[in-house]
C-alpha cells in the first residue's frame, strides 16, 4: 500500500498533471487560494525573467512549500533553490491579550515529519534547505553567510505574529531585488487593523527603508496580500 501511495504522489507531481492543474486554475480563475497565489508568483517571475530563490517563513505541514516546488518544476526553474524557515515547534510564546487569535505551540510540525512529507511527494533533498529554530536565533550572521550570492525571486511569509514578521523582514532585506514577489499570508488578520500583526511590521520596515517600496499585487485566501518589491537606486 505504501508503494502505491508513493506512485500515486509521483504521478500527481508529474509535468503533464501539473500542466493540467495549472490550466484548470486558469479556466476557473482560481487565483485566490494560496495555491493560486504561488502559481501566479511563479508565472510572474518567469514571464519577467526574474532570477532568484524561493524563501518561505512558517512551513507548518508544507502545503505552500510543496506547491512552490511543483511550480518550480512546472516552469523548469532549475537554478532556483527552496529555503524553508520554521521553528518546527509551532508558534513561540504569545501574549494572549495582544495575539488573542493565536496560541503558543500552534502549527507545530517536527522537522522529521516535514522532511517525510517532502520525501513522500518526491521532492529531492538537494533542491531545498531547511533552517530550524525560532527566528530570533536562526536568522543570524551564520545564515547570512550561507546565503552569500543568493537573491529572492519569491518570498512567502506565514509567521502570523508581529514580532516574527519583524525578524523575517529584517533578515530578508538584503535579498530583495526589483520585482521580487513577497506574499504575506496573514496580512488581513486582526480584522485588518494596520497597527497589528504583519501590517504593523510591514509599515515599520518600509519606514526604516525608504528606498524600498511594496507595490500591491494580488489579494488571496481569507487574509493574504502580495506585493511586488521596488528598490530605488541613485
Amino acid at each position: 500500500m505504501g508503494y502505491l501511495s508513493v506512485a500515486i504522489r509521483r504521478i500527481a507531481n508529474s509535468l503533464p498533471i501539473l500542466r493540467l492543474v495549472r490550466r484548470f486554475d486558469r479556466l476557473t480563475e482560481n487565483c485566490f487560494s494560496f495555491r493560486g497565489m504561488i502559481a501566479q508568483a511563479f508565472e510572474f517571475v518567469c514571464l519577467n525573467g526574474i532570477r532568484g530563490d524561493y524563501f518561505e517563513f512558517g512551513l507548518w505541514q508544507g502545503r505552500t512549500f510543496l506547491h512552490a516546488w511543483r511550480m518550480k518544476e512546472l516552469y523548469r526553474m532549475k537554478d532556483m533553490h527552496l529555503w524553508g524557515f520554521d521553528s518546527f515547534q509551532g508558534l513561540p510564546p504569545v501574549n494572549p491579550a495582544e495575539d488573542e487569535i493565536w496560541s503558543t505551540g500552534q502549527f507545530a510540525c517536527s522537522e522529521r515529519e516535514f522532511r517525510s512529507i517532502l520525501s513522500a511527494n518526491g521532492v529531492p533533498d538537494h533542491e531545498f534547505t531547511l533552517v530550524p529554530g525560532f527566528y530570533e536565533q536562526s536568522l543570524n550572521d551564520g545564515q547570512h553567510a550561507a546565503l552569500t550570492g543568493h537573491k529572492a525571486a519569491i518570498v512567502y511569509i506565514d509567521c502570523d505574529l508581529y514580532e516574527s514578521t519583524v525578524a523575517v523582514l529584517r533578515f530578508i532585506e538584503p535579498y530583495l531585488i526589483n520585482a521580487t514577489v513577497i506574499c504575506f499570508d496573514d496580512f488581513y488578520c486582526y480584522a485588518a487593523r494596520p497597527d497589528k500583526g504583519e501590517q504593523r511590521a510591514i509599515a515599520m520596515f518600509l519606514e526604516m527603508h525608504p528606498t524600498i517600496k511594496f507595490q500591491r499585487y494580488l489579494t488571496y485566501s481569507p487574509s493574504g496580500q502580495s506585493f511586488i518589491v521596488y528598490r530605488k537606486t541613485d
